[in-house]
């Protein structure tokens, strides 16, 4: 009987896997604590009630800057969130539903804080 083994090198050190997933456990933690800002706010139809289910854009004012659009759209109570970097911009925010006319409004970012915006939409009128 002639058997033969396999000699498998056994490797010293950190495993390849662990040291992968610990580097880009380092970078989210880190992009965790970066410093951010929050632009929240609600949408309400004219009459005063929420309006759920409007789409509302988050655009950046200068398009040279690195980021990008941002959506959402409304829940229930009318309410929608973006986050952003901590950096001095403004943002245009449009917000559009079905029966209504869309509205925009202007937001200035200073650094590590919170926006909060009320936009008001008016019901088209069935008449034309």
């Amino acid at each position: 009987m002639n058997s033969k083994r396999k000699r498998t090198k056994k490797r010293s050190g950190i495993n390849r896997r662990a040291l992968i997933f610990g580097i880009a456990l380092n970078v989210a933690c880190a992009a965790a604590d970066a410093p951010y800002a929050l632009i929240v706010g609600s949408v309400f139809q004219d009459s005063g009630f929420a309006l759920g289910g409007a789409d509302v854009e988050l655009i950046p004012a200068l398009p040279d800057k690195k980021f990008k659009r941002q959506s959402a759209r409304t829940g229930g109570r009318g309410e929608f969130s973006f986050r952003v970097p901590a950096l001095p911009m403004d943002f245009e925010i449009r917000v559009k539903a079905t029966a209504y006319r869309p509205a925009s409004k202007r937001v200035k970012i200073g650094g590590d804080e919170r926006i909060d915006v009320s936009v008001i939409l008016d019901r088209l009128s069935k008449e034309k």
